[in-house]
């Protein structure tokens, strides 16, 4: 019976640790309800990027790369006061939540990385936060510097 518990201990850490076994797939552009948060994962492409739903959510995490450019394919969670609030996956570079104004703890993982960050999220408007990986992308192209 203890070899039992042990394991079904051991299986529970396992999953509370691996948040990406855990978060909702989101599908590109198609804004879905989690609970009572809605979430949204778009951001690939000029269209997509430009759509006028994106300008009324609370929330737009924007997903980067060392070089600034965009990257996709993260799992993001989103936490207040300690406690997970929800859990995404998304392809492309931006979610954005319909999520109640106040201070949460937002942490991205990709490739392996995790960066995180405290958000704000205010009675009006948009909260916008940049999570940067440093480590991912490539770097941007620059001219060399001819002599004088």
């Amino acid at each position: 019976m203890a070899k039992h518990t042990v394991i079904l201990v051991l299986a529970s850490s396992i999953l509370s640790a691996n948040s990406a076994w855990a978060a909702e797939k989101l599908q590109m552009d198609v804004p879905r309800h989690i609970g009572d948060i809605e979430a949204a994962c778009t951001g690939v492409g000029l269209d997509s990027r430009q759509d006028p739903r994106w300008q009324s959510y609370p929330l737009k995490v924007e997903i980067a790369g060392q070089g600034g450019q965009y990257l996709g394919d993260v799992v993001l969670t989103v936490s207040r006061d300690g406690k997970e609030v929800i859990s995404v996956q998304c392809d492309g570079p931006w979610l954005l939540f319909r999520i109640a104004p106040g201070r949460y703890q937002i942490r991205a993982e990709t490739d392996g990385k995790t960066v995180q960050s405290m958000a704000s999220i205010p009675f009006a408007g948009q909260g916008r936060i940049i999570l940067r990986f440093p480590d991912l992308g490539g770097q941007s192209a620059t001219r060399p510097v001819s002599a004088p």
